[in-house]
């Protein structure tokens, strides 16, 4: 009896908690609340927020809460519960995302770890980061060796222009070659040791 109570209470407690956020239901590919005129999109992968503010929606069918990203208009920007380079970003259908060029980031932060990502290197050579989103835009294209990486880092590529978003690609080091991957794209890129100096010898020291 005493277990029966306390699921109810509990359930009591989630159903009043969600009562209080903006009920959103699926759509044609979104995320919608009619009577508010709200849209929502979910972004490519490659997208996270640089932080997760307070819960403001809620969408019941998979019990997923979505929360405000500090600085941006909740109407226009949401988020999952931060969970490191796999947090979903929503973002209004009438906003055009940025490319990784248009972000003009200025630094990079090499991450690693996968639920929660932690940076051990942050790269702030504008003219380097420049040189290699350019390498990795326009680049040829290739395909990741199909072997088990030596290396792999998580590079989140951040500016003042969208500072309330990263952009992230994954770095990749082989016994043939070190890659940049878009998850989303699946563009990969090689970029040789451009990066070799920054993610190997500033970190040992």
């Amino acid at each position: 009896m005493k277990k029966c109570i306390c699921a109810l209470l509990a359930s009591l407690f989630l159903t009043s908690c969600s009562a209080s956020l903006v009920n959103l239901k699926y759509k044609d590919g979104q995320l919608i609340n009619k009577r508010l005129d709200l849209a929502y999109n979910a972004a490519p992968v490659n997208y996270e927020p640089v932080s997760v503010g307070k819960a403001y929606a809620y969408y019941g069918e998979i019990d997923m809460t979505l929360y405000e990203i500090p600085g941006t208009d909740k109407k226009q920007w949401l988020s999952q519960e931060n969970m490191g380079s796999g947090t979903t970003v929503f973002y209004n259908e009438n906003i055009e995302l940025p490319t990784l060029y248009e972000m003009q980031p200025e630094n990079i932060y090499v991450c690693t770890g996968e639920g929660v990502t932690i940076s051990v290197v942050t790269i702030d050579d504008e003219a380097l980061i420049g040189e290699l989103i350019t390498l990795f835009e326009t680049g040829r294209e290739t395909a990741l060796p199909n072997l088990d990486p030596m290396d792999t880092y998580e590079l989140k590529f951040h500016g003042e222009e969208y500072p309330h978003l990263y952009y992230n690609l994954s770095y990749a080091e082989y016994s043939r070659g070190i890659f940049l991957y878009d998850r989303h794209s699946k563009r990969c890129v090689e970029i040789g040791d451009i990066l070799e100096e920054w993610v190997y010898n500033e970190w040992e020291e």
